[in-house]
């Protein structure tokens, strides 16, 4: 989770339109993050869930830092591009969904204003968001741009990281772990679990 974060957090760093960052997390480990990307971590009310953090969160840049948008990032899509970052902010205007590989959740979503809409993020918020931005009378730009597509669920989830990012931190740890031999050793076999970004509550 740590390797992948750090992969997401170094292409947030290098995006030429983002204001700043903020690590959304209860989790203690994410102080060390927040130290090593200079950027500070938010911790959320301990009975938020996702949705719930994410509001409190984007209330804490409005009021705190004068927040005109919001781009909500999760921490397992470790094959993050800062040039599609910065292609997404581009072209957004008041709120851009990109969804999962399979069009069910949501990896990315953009806001401007932060409130635009609500957060759903339940493991099934593509379409949800979507449908919320034209209830709220807006059009929604949706984006599916190839580093946002992978977000790690399963062993497939892994294996195809392996592919396509074995340089990236997070593909490094799988090698050095030796979970990446343990993964081709199961390559046939069933793969048990499924879930899109939504499901966790990582940084």
């Amino acid at each position: 989770m740590l390797a992948m974060a750090r992969d997401v957090l170094s292409a947030l760093c290098q995006s030429k339109h983002l204001a700043g960052i903020l690590i959304v997390s209860r989790t203690p480990e994410a102080d060390a993050l927040a130290r090593a990307f200079a950027t500070e971590r938010f911790a959320e009310s301990p009975t938020a869930d996702l949705p719930a953090a994410l509001t409190q969160a984007s209330r804490h840049l409005t009021e705190h830092f004068d927040a005109t948008g919001v781009m909500i990032v999760p921490a397992d899509i470790p094959l993050l591009d800062a040039a599609e970052i910065d292609s997404i902010l581009r072209h957004h205007e008041q709120v851009t969904v990109i969804p999962d590989a399979d069009n069910v959740g949501t990896n990315a979503l953009v806001l401007s204003p932060p409130d635009a809409i609500e957060f759903v993020f339940d493991g099934r918020s593509f379409r949800p968001h979507v449908d919320a931005a034209v209830a709220a009378g807006i059009t929604p730009l949706i984006a599916k741009p190839a580093g946002f597509t992978l977000d790690i669920d399963t062993e497939a989830d892994l294996r195809c990281l392996l592919d396509r990012g074995p340089h990236t931190q997070a593909g490094s740890f799988l090698i050095r772990s030796g979970i990446a031999e343990r993964l081709r050793g199961t390559q046939h076999s069933p793969i048990l679990g499924s879930g899109d970004a939504d499901t966790g509550r990582s940084p």
